[in-house]
C-alpha cells in the first residue's frame, strides 16, 4: 500500500523543531537554524511512518499557493486566526527538500487534506491516509494517526460520513467557520448518533434534520451549505479533474 503523507504537518513540526530561538535580554533574540540535522530527523520519521504504516511506498501531499485556495473565497474568515502565525525559517527549504527527495501531490487551489481525500476515494483499498489531522476521518479507508496511534485503522462509508455530518454542525472555530452556534462536537455527535439508531438515513434526510438544527438559531439553508462545503474534505467526486476545480458539495435529495 501507498501511505498518503500530510506533508503540510511535516514542515511545521520539523521547521519549528530545527530552530532554536536564543534571548539576549533586553528585547534582543536570534535564531539558530540546523538545516541538515532537520533533514536527517525527516528522512528518519518518514521512513519509520511507512513502516508503522504498513507501506512500502508513499506520496507526500502539499498544499498549493494560500491565494488560490477555494474555500477562501467561500468564506473570507477562513482560517483568519491563522493570518498573522509565522512560519519556521526552514519552511520553504525543508519544503524544496520533499519536492527533491520524494513524489510529491499537489494542486494549485486545493490543500494537502484535499489531495489525500481525492486520491484515497479514487483508488480505494491502495492508500493509507497518514495525518495527524482528526477531520480526515471523514474520508473511508485506511487512516493513520502517527500520534495517536500504533497501527492504521479501517474507516467505513458509514462513519465517514457521520464525522461529515457531525462537522457541518460542530464547524471548526480554529479554521474559521463556526457550524452552528453553541453546538459543539459532543452534542453534534449525540444528535447524528440519534439519526442513525434506525438504520442509515437518506443524505437528503440528514441534510433536512441538519438544516432544522440551524433554523432554531436563524440561520437560513443557504447558510448551513456555506458550512458544510467548509467542513467538507474533498472526496474523487468533489473534484473535475478536467477543470482542475473542486465540485462544491450538493446533498442529495
Amino acid at each position: 500500500m501507498i501511505a498518503l503523507i500530510d506533508g503540510d504537518v511535516l514542515l511545521y513540526r520539523f521547521g519549528f523543531r530545527g530552530q532554536t530561538e536564543f534571548d539576549w535580554g533586553n528585547g534582543l533574540t536570534s535564531v539558530a537554524v540546523n538545516a541538515d540535522e532537520t533533514k536527517e530527523e525527516l528522512d528518519k520519521f518518514i521512513k519509520e511512518l511507512i513502516k508503522k504504516a504498513s507501506c512500502n511506498q508513499l506520496l507526500v501531499c502539499l498544499s498549493g499557493p494560500k491565494e488560490t485556495m477555494f474555500r477562501y473565497s467561500l468564506l473570507p474568515s477562513y482560517k483568519h486566526n491563522r493570518k498573522d502565525a509565522k512560519k519556521p525559517i526552514l519552511f520553504q527549504e525543508l519544503k524544496d527538500y520533499l519536492k527533491q527527495k520524494y513524489r510529491i501531490v499537489t494542486r494549485p487551489n486545493l490543500e494537502a487534506d484535499d489531495c489525500m481525500g481525492i486520491l484515497a476515494t479514487k483508488r480505494p483499498g491502495k492508500y493509507v491516509i497518514c495525518t495527524i489531522d482528526k477531520d480526515l476521518q471523514q474520508i473511508p479507508g485506511r487512516f493513520f494517526n502517527w500520534d495517536k496511534m500504533e497501527e492504521p485503522k479501517n474507516i467505513s462509508q458509514k462513519q465517514a460520513n457521520k464525522w461529515f455530518y457531525l462537522q457541518i454542525l460542530s464547524g471548526d472555530p480554529v479554521d474559521g467557520f463556526s457550524g452552528v452556534p453553541g453546538v459543539g462536537k459532543k452534542r453534534a455527535k449525540a444528535f447524528i448518533d440519534a439519526l442513525y439508531e434506525s438504520g442509515t438515513p437518506s443524505e437528503g434526510e440528514i441534510w433536512k434534520q441538519i438544516v432544522g438544527v440551524y433554523a432554531k438559531k436563524g440561520l437560513d439553508e443557504r447558510y448551513a451549505l456555506t458550512q458544510a462545503r467548509m467542513a467538507r474534505i474533498l472526496r474523487v467526486e468533489d473534484w473535475d479533474e478536467k477543470a482542475q476545480k473542486p465540485i462544491l458539495w450538493t446533498p442529495t435529495k
